[in-house]
């Protein structure tokens, strides 16, 4: 769906021009002539943008923000201004705004940041969707709007409904069970037997026993019948975790599971049709095994009708800010405390960790941390104790591939996000102000008023570019 903008300029035939130029690039824009009217627009109807002049007849656009932001609450909010007015723009970002330009503008830097303010808009929006999905108890959560993360999630909606046999891949601690979950939940059989197992936690000698049930009599100990997973999972689904695990002499077994929808115990001579769908996960690279002769290739095939892989957290590390403030949502509770968020320099250490343990050990690191803290933002000594020796770039790396700096508390995140992305552009372009314009799509004139903002020592980076 295109996003709604407000567009609020009293010029008819400048909002007229900006009106055109929206719809031209796929955008639902509605154009109105004073503030009194975007107020008015802004309570009745849903904006996701409202861009609005500062100077306007009747109430002007700092007054207008604050009642469009009251209306309005979820929409972004730019404003437009003359050189002369810059002062009163600046005053609109603190109150609220997302940023400002100053006529003229170049219509490329007003696309630019259009979409940097609904990318904005889209993070509360997840954040949001995240503290009501856990209120609710609505089941599995997965967190993420990074590019992987947004197709594993449009890949388990459009599994989900059917029966089809899904493959999870993925590092150990990565997600695959919640993502097995978040399957099951949406499912046709979500209020049937989910029944999970660990192919590497049972031994060898009793996998097949615990897959498949055995008879009475079946072997030594065998006292009485006793159904196996599968038939305890009848009508609903079985989670196979570990499935590169699987002995070969039981695959055959598991392959009539998955093709017949029929087991047989051990000691049993008669086959029995079972009603599950099979989830199956593993952290193994299952082709590679399929060449070494390890896993069955029929097997294989049969398992992956549906694949979702899953990217380690070092792939993904914009998404660390939506997963700390869905980890700390949750840890809060359980150790006691109120975090609001981690400091600016702790997020570093998170963004120069490889996190080996992907997403299970970044939920621990920040219980650990939780426990030792002081105040309600986790500090970079909380966080360096927590980690405990776990490998990390150097800072300055770590500071560059940091997708934006971002960090628990959302006003602070996205400022970070702004002066990182301004501090790596600079030092790319050996302090080159015009060179690190053009690299962040916005005009040099922009690029100043934000260098002031954050108080950017540009002559840092007035070295040789980096190569």
């Amino acid at each position: 769906m295109s996003a709604r903008i407000l567009v609020i300029e009293d010029d008819a035939a400048f909002r007229a021009m900006l009106l055109e130029a929206l719809s031209s690039k796929g955008y639902d824009p509605v154009g109105v002539g004073s503030a009194e009217e975007g107020v008015a627009r802004a309570r009745a109807e849903a904006f996701d943008l409202v861009i609005t002049d500062v100077m306007l007849p009747g109430m002007d656009g700092i007054e207008g923000l604050s009642r469009i932001k009251e209306a309005s609450p979820q929409s972004e909010v730019i404003v437009m201004t003359g050189y002369s007015a810059r002062e009163k723009a600046l005053d609109a970002v603190r109150l609220g705004a997302y940023d400002f330009f100053t006529k003229p503008f170049s219509l490329a830097e007003m696309e630019v940041v259009i979409r940097r303010a609904l990318e904005r808009r889209g993070l509360v929006a997840e954040l949001a969707r995240l503290k009501s999905a856990m209120a609710a108890g609505r089941g599995p959560v997965i967190v993420g709007q990074s590019p992987a993360m947004r197709d594993v999630v449009d890949m388990v909606r459009r599994v989900a409904p059917l029966d089809s046999t899904v493959l999870i891949t993925g590092e150990s601690g990565a997600g695959k069970e919640v993502v097995a979950d978040a399957v099951q939940a949406l499912s046709l059989r979500a209020d049937a037997p989910f029944i999970k197992v660990n192919c590497a936690a049972i031994p060898e000698n009793l996998l097949e026993s615990e897959l498949f049930g055995h008879e009475k009599g079946a072997f030594t100990g065998a006292v009485a019948l006793k159904k196996g997973r599968f038939e305890l999972a009848h009508g609903g689904t079985i989670m196979l975790d570990e499935i590169g695990d699987m002995p070969l002499f039981l695959q055959p077994k598991l392959l009539r599971a998955v093709e017949q929808k029929q087991i047989e115990r051990v000691g049993g001579s008669r086959p029995i049709d079972i009603d599950i769908r099979i989830i199956a996960a593993t952290n193994q690279d299952l082709p590679t095994l399929v060449a070494e002769k390890k896993f069955r290739a029929d097997l294989y095939y049969r398992l992956s009708v549906a694949a979702i892989p899953l990217p380690p957290l070092r792939d993904r590390k914009e998404d660390l800010p939506l997963l700390v403030g869905h980890f700390l949502e949750r840890i809060n509770p359980r150790v006691g405390v109120n975090l609001r968020g981690v400091s600016r320099e702790g997020m570093q250490l998170l963004y120069a960790c490889d996190w080996p343990g992907n997403v299970r050990q970044l939920s621990n690191v920040l219980e650990r941390a939780a426990i030792l803290s002081s105040g309600d933002v986790l500090t970079a000594a909380e966080i360096s104790r927590a980690l405990d020796g776990a490998p990390l770039r150097p800072p300055e790396e770590a500071r560059e591939q940091a997708p934006a700096d971002r960090i628990g508390n959302l006003r602070q995140t996205l400022q970070d996000m702004e002066r990182g992305m301004i501090v790596a552009a600079l030092r790319k372009t050996g302090g080159s102000q015009k060179d690190a314009a053009r690299l962040l799509g916005v005009s040099p004139k922009n690029l100043w008023n934000k260098i002031q903002k954050h108080r950017i020592g540009t002559a840092d980076y007035a070295a040789s570019p980096a190569s």
